[in-house]
C-alpha cells in the first residue's frame, strides 16, 4: 500500500510540476513548483528514499523563501548560498550511498539557478539537473518522479524555443 500511494503521489507531482515549467514569470514557476515539490516529498517518503524526501524538504522552504524574496539584492545571494550549504550538509546526514551525490549536485545546481531569477536560464539548468534527478528516481523506481524529470526536461526544452521565439519576434 506504501508503494502504491508514493506512485501515486509521484504522477500527481507529475502533472503538477510538467505545469510549472510552460509559465514565464518566477513567482508563479515556485508556487505551483512547490505544490508539486510537496507531492514530490511526500512521494520519496513513502518509496523509502530518504535523500530526496529530506532534500525536497529544503527545496519547499527554498522555494517560500525565493517566492517572497527581491532578486539581484545582497540578501538573495546570502540566502541562496545558506540555501546551497543546507542541501549539501541535509544531503550528506540523509546519505544512501552514491546515488544521493546526483540528487544533492542536482538540487543544489537549481538552487543557484533560481537566484539568478532568469526562467529561460532557469529551464536551462533544468536539462542537466532533471537527467540526474532521472538516474536517482530510476533506481529508486520513482515511477512519478522518472516520468516528472522526462516530461521536465521535454518540458523544459518547449519553454527554451517557445519564449525564444517569441522574444524574437517582438
Amino acid at each position: 500500500m506504501q508503494m502504491i500511494i508514493g506512485q501515486a503521489l509521484g504522477i500527481i507531482s507529475t502533472i503538477i510540476g510538467v505545469c510549472s515549467f510552460q509559465v514565464n514569470s518566477k513567482r508563479k514557476l515556485l508556487l505551483i513548483q512547490s505544490i508539486s515539490t510537496l507531492c514530490t516529498c511526500l512521494s520519496y517518503l513513502f518509496l523509502g528514499a530518504s535523500s530526496g524526501f529530506a532534500l525536497n524538504i529544503v527545496c519547499l522552504a527554498r522555494n517560500g523563501v525565493f517566492y517572497f524574496q527581491k532578486e539581484g539584492t545582497r540578501s538573495s545571494y546570502i540566502l541562496t548560498g545558506v540555501f546551497m550549504i543546507v542541501m549539501a550538509v541535509i544531503g550528506a546526514l540523509s546519505w544512501q550511498g552514491p546515488i544521493s551525490l546526483l540528487i544533492i549536485i542536482a538540487l543544489v545546481a537549481n538552487t543557484f539557478f533560481m537566484c539568478l531569477g532568469n526562467p529561460q536560464m532557469l529551464r536551462y539548468s533544468i536539462l542537466v539537473t532533471s537527467t540526474m534527478v532521472l538516474i536517482y528516481n530510476i533506481r529508486f523506481i520513482a515511477i512519478g518522479g522518472i516520468a516528472y524529470e522526462s516530461l521536465a526536461i521535454i518540458s523544459s526544452i518547449i519553454g527554451i524555443f517557445r519564449f525564444r521565439k517569441e522574444k524574437s519576434t517582438k
